[in-house]
């Protein structure tokens, strides 16, 4: 019981670090709204859970141990998060007669989209494998049954993360009306579109492509 406890702390600490599936959740509550951006949250909570999946497979392991592959991973990761900040910067909310109000037929992606964002930014984020390969191994006791252990710590992992990035959700949503108006709404935008650019381009500069060239 003791060590299940310590693992949900480290797997809190974790989750609840600035990283870019919590800017998407941020910046989807502040801009959208909570129930807006529940699908992303769960897109976000089921890509970890492939994540977990991948760790714990024999992929996993030739990720994580084989540089090329891991650059490649970031390579896409950091192409997506651009993609993602220059969608961000050029987004512009429309505006009702009340400046409060967004037309969200015009602006709000599509419930699909939103899911897709968040899936897709776990799964081309290389640090919850190697997060994931570290962890794992040093809660699994190897005169146990491994599926049953696996399923408790993943599926421990997937609803923490839900429960985190909800609770993001609903204080950014609660802080939402002091964003409220269109300028406030494209201020947030521009943050979030230019912090996932940081991201991608932190992703960029780890990247050996010495190694990348030599293996081709």
């Amino acid at each position: 019981m003791e060590e299940y406890l310590f693992y949900v702390t480290i797997s809190c600490l974790t989750i609840a670090s600035p990283g870019p599936g919590v800017l998407l959740t941020l910046t989807n509550s502040l801009t959208y709204g909570l129930k807006n951006a529940l699908p992303g949250i769960l897109g976000v909570t089921l890509g970890m859970g492939g994540i977990s999946i991948i760790a714990a497979s024999s992929v996993g392991a030739i990720i994580s141990s084989s540089a090329w592959m891991m650059n490649v991973v970031k390579l896409m990761g950091a192409a997506y998060l651009i993609y993602l900040g220059l969608k961000l910067l050029r987004s512009k909310p429309k505006l009702q007669n009340n400046l409060n109000e967004i037309t969200h037929s015009e602006y709000t992606p599509s419930v699909i989209a939103r899911f897709r964002q968040g899936f897709f930014i776990s799964m081309l984020n290389p640090k919850p494998i190697v997060f994931f390969m570290a962890l794992f191994p040093q809660f699994i006791k190897a005169d146990q049954p491994f599926v049953p252990q696996f399923t408790l710590l993943a599926s421990t992992f997937c609803a923490l993360v839900f429960l985190i990035h909800f609770t993001y959700g609903y204080i950014a949503t609660s802080a939402r009306q002091k964003v409220s108006l269109g300028r406030g709404f494209l201020i947030v935008n521009r943050i979030g579109g230019v912090v996932f650019i940081c991201f991608s381009a932190a992703l960029i500069f780890s990247i050996n492509f010495s190694l990348m060239v030599d293996s081709v």
